[in-house]
């Protein structure tokens, strides 16, 4: 698994996985799923988004079963007040294995620590997309002010910087669009540090988490947002599998 900058001696690591996969590959995958899963990914009637489905669904088993050091189809999840998805066995322990996990554009970003709450976005750039309603909708007065500040050529990136920065950390809450998405400011100038600005629920939660941005690839943004400081660790999330 990948470190992050800046957290390389913490246990947060991320891993970026096509969704891509042979035939062959994909009935692998699809064989870690639970009878749950496979009825949900059954019901999808684009082919495209089901067998990302499926594979998505298999490689998050995989990837945690090893670090876990269980059978992929045993891992079992359990979800918070609002469907943040847990490890169940893991959410109640204090260095309990936290994950998130987001796709777009057939990329699937898992991201993982032990101890702390997590949440990730990926989103692929749209050079056409028609981001003003968007932003006029989800993002805060300043957020919005500070965006269409900008040359009209870097308001863009800006918008996708300043979506997965919040969307990252309304999933590391659990959260969800149960507090509004206008209430809290995030960084989102070139140049400027990722950063949760301001909450006017609590503004508390601007000293309790943290956001980063990941390296997801050319034409893709990436955000991860992580509760206080990550406990030390380094790699050590699992004990015997190595981590590829």
């Amino acid at each position: 698994m990948r470190e992050v900058a800046g957290l390389e001696d913490t246990a947060v690591r991320y891993r970026l996985l096509s969704l891509q996969r042979t035939a062959a590959e994909r009935a692998r995958l699809e064989s870690f799923l639970s009878d749950a899963e496979l009825r949900r990914g059954s019901r999808l009637l684009d082919t495209v988004k089901r067998d990302e489905f499926m594979v998505g669904h298999g490689l998050v088993r995989e990837v945690l079963a090893e670090l876990l050091c269980v059978e992929p189809r045993t891992v079992e999840f359990c979800e918070g007040e609002f469907g943040k998805p847990y490890l169940r066995g893991q959410e109640e322990l204090q260095d309990g294995l936290r994950f998130n996990v987001s796709h777009s554009g057939g990329k699937l970003l898992l991201a993982v620590t032990r101890g702390c709450e997590i949440g990730v976005d990926l989103e692929e750039i749209r050079e056409d997309l028609a981001f003003r309603p968007m932003a006029e909708r989800y993002f805060s007065l300043r957020e919005n002010e500070e965006l269409f500040g900008l040359d009209p050529a870097e308001q863009l990136e800006a918008f996708y910087r300043c979506w997965t920065r919040k969307e990252a950390y309304m999933k590391g809450t659990g959260s969800g669009f149960s507090h509004p998405s206008t209430g809290f400011d995030v960084s989102l100038l070139p140049g400027a540090p990722p950063a949760l600005l301001g909450h006017r629920g609590d503004p508390r939660e601007v000293e309790r988490w943290s956001i980063v941005e990941l390296d997801a690839g050319p034409g893709y943004c990436a955000a991860l947002a992580f509760f206080s400081s990550p406990p030390p660790g380094g790699g050590r999330l699992g004990g015997g599998h190595s981590q590829r």
